[in-house]
């Protein structure tokens, strides 16, 4: 557990007092990222070398990190979304930067800036090309989250040799286009298209080799922090239908009662993955045990999370589909969240990866 919260109540409250506001466009999450850095959120994830604590980058500071994203995935899941993209970011660095990409990292974050990881290609592939005037990207990305307020991200770029981290700029308005992101839910993650054509895409920006990024067990390691935010926005769900429940008079009602128990222990069933899926991913030492852990339990929270919305339904009925109701909110937040790529692809590696870890255990055991 963190040796002393960085949130407090009144952070989480303000949070979800401007969820309504991203919900519906009318801004973007300015001020609550601004928060997070008041509250020393966006540095706790640098090593404790580079002036953080450690949270999310180094085995001692994972527990933490996994309170941390619970909470805010039960504040605001927009807000947790681009936080865990500057986490994730941030790790990349550490583990594949040079010094000074490092060096240059830390001292952004401790001045304020925002990082995201931009891997998501468009219909125009983001790849670098050289010409005579030196080397450069072209493409565009999708899905980049935190348009506006990233102000360095790492974005990945085809190579002939595999696919090409780098670490840019993120700051120019003239490459957003946030209207391309026309969806239902987390309209406060300010996700959109950023065109890259025309950055410098020397060695100087490279971050790692090819293909670093899909280095195992990090890369699909690395999924137990989505399963924390997931598991925070369920434990809010419960939170939010007992309310519903007392407002409506019918706490003693006994099918409500029934429902709201099955609804608390899908979203503490969830915790508990999240959990375990932090510890195997972050200490953990045998390869396909820690895939097999992390993926399975992101495939039992999805799985919890929709049994979980069914019964808010139940629950709640039409009032859930009111454009004001912040349980409706979530819900609409957390289905959006819960939709990865390869999602089939991803139950097959952890069912391999578990079977691989299974036979090893039976050959240790004779």
């Amino acid at each position: 557990m963190p040796e002393a919260r960085l949130f407090n109540h009144a952070l989480l409250a303000a949070l979800r007092n401007g969820d309504a506001q991203l919900d519906r466009g009318l801004r973007g999450p300015g001020p609550e990222l601004a928060l997070l850095g008041e509250a020393g959120l966006l540095t706790a994830p640098l090593p404790v070398a580079d002036g953080g604590r450690g949270w999310g980058t180094e085995a001692q500071g994972a527990l933490a990190m996994l309170e941390v994203l619970g909470a805010l995935g039960g504040a605001s899941l927009p807000v947790a979304r681009i936080y865990e993209g500057h986490v994730n970011a941030i790790r990349l660095v550490v583990r594949q930067g040079s010094a000074s990409q490092r060096s240059q990292v830390a001292g952004a974050v401790r001045k304020g800036a925002i990082m995201g990881v931009w891997g998501a290609d468009s219909a125009q592939p983001v790849q670098i090309e050289h010409p005579a005037t030196g080397a450069v990207l072209r493409g565009v990305k999708a899905f980049a989250s935190g348009l506006g307020n990233v102000t360095l991200a790492v974005v990945t770029a085809k190579t002939d040799l595999g696919l090409q981290m780098l670490l840019i700029d993120a700051t120019d308005p003239a490459r957003f286009d946030q209207s391309r992101w026309d969806m239902d839910a987390m309209v406060g993650s300010r996700s959109g298209y950023f065109d890259c054509s025309g950055l410098a895409a020397d060695q100087a920006c490279w971050l790692g080799p090819v293909d670093a990024l899909f280095e195992e067990p990090d890369f699909h390691g690395g999924i137990w922090r989505l399963a924390a935010c997931y598991s925070g926005a369920m434990l809010r769900i419960a939170h939010d239908l007992a309310l519903l429940i007392d407002q409506r008079g019918l706490g003693d009602d006994a099918v409500m009662r029934h429902r709201l128990g099955l609804a608390v222990l899908e979203a503490q069933g969830s915790a508990l993955w999240a959990r375990q899926a932090c510890l195997a991913a972050e200490t953990g030492t045998d390869r396909d045990a820690v895939l097999s852990t992390v993926l399975f339990a992101r495939e039992a929270i999805e799985m919890a999370a929709h049994r979980q919305i069914g019964l808010a339904e139940r629950i709640g009925g039409t009032s859930l589909h009111q454009r004001g109701s912040a349980l409706g909110r979530t819900i609409r937040d957390l289905r959006l969240y819960l939709r990865q790529a390869q999602l089939d692809g991803k139950l097959a590696l952890a069912t391999a990866c578990w079977r691989s870890a299974n036979e090893a255990a039976n050959e240790d055991a004779t």
